[in-house]
């Protein structure tokens, strides 16, 4: 698939926008490019940079956005939409639309996705040297784990440690982004920097493991 937001990614800037977790507890509020990941492995991406100055109005980002998101889905076997329908509580698409606006000079853009590899693909980011390139969603028994590991204070912990509830949620990245999760973290690669209760900063180069519950 080619990239079809490479030129989006560069024209977007997330204002402060909340999108909530599960039941409320969690909030994602973005204050720059980052990915937030549910429990499910649902995934919510957004990405910043000023709008100011561009050749282009509004009217046509919106386009262009809702273009390439209806292409993906149709192309996945979905509705050739851009949008679910919030009250329809088993409405589904691969990659949606949760906010697009334009305030200001700065393009508020939520991008939801059904799973990581819809993100990697739609993004079109997947394989390459910048960006994230790897992105996935599992449990800890499932995964093979790597490296040094710390604890949310900050400590060095053991791969026993880490291992130890097999059924606590993993999202793994290899790429610099800022990942929130939907809980608690309680293991991080030891590369990575830990933000908040909720989010990692993981670094470029590097397959950064996020263990949360």
């Amino acid at each position: 698939m080619k990239r079809r937001t490479a030129g989006l990614m560069m024209a977007v800037v997330l204002a402060v926008t909340a999108l909530a977790g599960c039941g409320g507890k969690v909030k994602f509020e973005p204050q720059a490019s980052s990915i937030f990941v549910r429990k499910d492995g649902t995934v919510v991406s957004a990405d910043i940079e000023d709008f100011v100055g561009n050749n282009y109005s509004e009217a046509e980002l919106k386009t262009y956005v809702e273009d390439a998101v209806k292409e993906y889905n149709s192309e996945h076997g979905a509705a050739a939409e851009a949008y679910v329908d919030e009250e329809d509580e088993e409405a589904s698409l691969p990659v949606k639309i949760d906010s697009l606006t334009v305030e200001e000079g700065v393009a508020s853009l939520l991008l939801g996705y059904e799973g990581c590899s819809d993100y990697l693909e739609f993004t079109g980011n997947s394989g390459t040297e910048s960006g994230v390139s790897r992105l996935e969603f599992s449990t800890v028994g499932e995964t093979s784990f790597s490296g040094n590991f710390k604890n949310a204070k900050g400590e060095d912990v053991t791969l026993e440690g880490v291992t130890k509830k097999e059924k606590n949620p993993v999202v793994i990245v290899e790429g610099a982004v800022t990942v929130q999760v939907e809980g608690n973290v309680q293991y991080v690669s030891a590369g990575a920097a830990l933000v908040d209760k909720h989010t990692v900063t993981a670094k470029a180069g590097e397959v950064t493991y996020i263990v949360f519950k």
